[in-house]
């Protein structure tokens, strides 16, 4: 990949996440701290990939100041998802929904009261990472996709319903998030079916989103076990459903012509 590519990716992406994080300073706006969050992933991923290419690993060590104001964004982001649970699963907890207003409302002005800081390490990283960047070679990133796909493999053959497939989610977004970069050096050597992939993280997704509310809905705060028993059920159907759709998942991930077929009915 030309260094010129990689630079006008890499400030498409930075300058999207500066843009959300700015907006959520000033309105406050949950969509904009979700995006903001979203573009955090997508530069990680990125650099992720970029840091084959060196003999020293040091983009992620330089971003590291970025991904702390991430994490101060997801205490005000779980409070959010908490709220919105309750909405979905009609709790009737009022204790429960005041106290994720507050920390919604506390979390997002300590937040905006440091802006001037979190904007000043937004800057300085920038300033580091682009000074860093250097040309990734078109095998390094296919071999970079190949060793992530067997490692995903891996952890499907032995399926289990834990931390590990959590993190085989994380890994099979870091390759969705690279996929512009990452096409051309890709093209006529590994095919990945991006729709089957994304298929996949977005179960595995909802899987976990179901094991968070489930402890939710389990703690003293809100103590809900009706709540807990319909998600419990959902759980066991989307496990079913996950277990089907990673069998035989090297074929299905990287585009076999005799399995799309299967691929499309799970969709």
């Amino acid at each position: 990949m030309k260094k010129k590519t990689e630079k006008a990716h890499f400030k498409e992406q930075w300058d999207g996440m500066e843009s959300h994080l700015k907006s959520f300073i000033a309105k406050g706006d949950q969509e904009e701290l979700h995006l903001f969050r979203v573009q955090v992933k997508k530069l990680g991923a990125m650099l992720t990939l970029l840091d084959t290419g060196l003999s020293k690993h040091r983009l992620l060590k330089d971003f590291k100041p970025v991904k702390l104001i991430f994490k101060h964004c997801g205490y005000i982001r779980n409070a959010y998802i908490n709220l919105q649970l309750g909405v979905r699963y009609k709790l009737a907890n009022e204790e429960f929904v005041m106290a994720q207003l507050y920390n919604i409302e506390k979390g997002t002005s300590d937040f905006q009261q440091q802006a001037k800081k979190y904007l000043k390490i937004i800057k300085n990283a920038h300033s580091v990472l682009i000074d860093d960047l250097k040309p990734i070679d078109n095998d390094l990133i296919l071999e970079f996709y190949k060793v992530k796909m067997e490692q995903i493999a891996v952890t499907l053959n032995n399926l289990e319903f834990d931390e590990t497939l959590h993190n085989c989610r994380k890994q099979i977004k870091t390759l969705m998030y690279n996929r512009k970069i990452a096409q051309k050096a890709l093209i006529g050597k590994l095919e990945v079916n991006n729709d089957y992939l994304d298929k996949l993280q977005s179960n595995i997704g909802n899987w976990h989103d179901n094991v968070l509310a489930i402890e939710l809905f389990s703690t003293p705060e809100a103590n809900d076990k009706a709540v807990v028993t319909k998600i419990k059920r959902q759980n066991t159907r989307l496990k079913k459903s996950i277990a089907i759709l990673t069998l035989d998942f090297r074929n299905k991930a990287t585009m076999n012509r005799e399995v799309l077929k299967e691929v499309q009915k799970l969709k």
